[in-house]
């Protein structure tokens, strides 16, 4: 029993904490691939039609880990009034304006899909550093008492609870890590 618990630790029950979460705070390929169709249709258009498919490509990807929640699309939503103000006002406003603001929200479009991947990814790689470093002493703290007592029993080879355990193990350390970064202090904060 105690050879079992020597080779058994309970990080084996963690699994990747750092891709689960960016997994869920990125868009899935075929998101992607719509996403990129939609800007192709566009770019043989006019370039505020570009600019208007680009910022609804940004939003789609930043409010992703947010989808099913309302959103107002943040500081999209007014760019994308400019631009219809643009395509369908006055043929004045559209000369001087057009081609420049379009070029400016594609940018910035742009730059905040890829400020959000960079940082999705950033953060799983802290996160699965955090996961990485605790020890099974830690891994037990975090858990309720029923599922550090399931833990225990896993450790001396019981396998009967593994699949829950193995759930509530990767809930309890994705929970840790992200629970001090989203507060800004504590030592997984990473």
């Amino acid at each position: 029993m105690t050879e079992a618990m020597q080779q058994r630790s309970l990080r084996q029950l963690v699994g990747p904490v750092g891709a689960d979460y960016q997994r869920r705070a990125l868009p899935p390929g075929w998101v992607w691939a719509v996403l990129a169709v939609l800007l192709a249709a566009t770019w043989a258009t006019e370039l505020p039609a570009t600019a208007a498919a680009a910022l609804i490509a940004s939003a789609v990807v930043v409010h992703w880990p947010r989808r099913g929640r309302f959103h107002w699309l943040g500081w999209r939503l007014p760019a994308l009034a400019v631009l219809a103000a643009l395509l369908w006002g006055p043929d004045v406003l559209s000369q001087w304006f057009e081609h420049g603001l379009a070029l400016t929200l594609m940018s910035l479009a742009s730059l905040s899909i890829g400020v959000h991947v960079w940082q999705s990814r950033q953060l799983a790689r802290q996160l699965q550093a955090s996961a990485d470093a605790l020890d099974d002493a830690q891994l037990l703290a975090l858990l309720p008492v029923d599922a550090a007592r399931l833990a225990q029993q896993w450790r001396a080879g019981d396998d009967r609870h593994a699949p829950e355990l193995s759930v509530v193990m990767h809930l309890a350390v994705m929970h840790a890590a992200l629970s001090p970064r989203l507060r800004g202090q504590g030592m997984l904060a990473g």
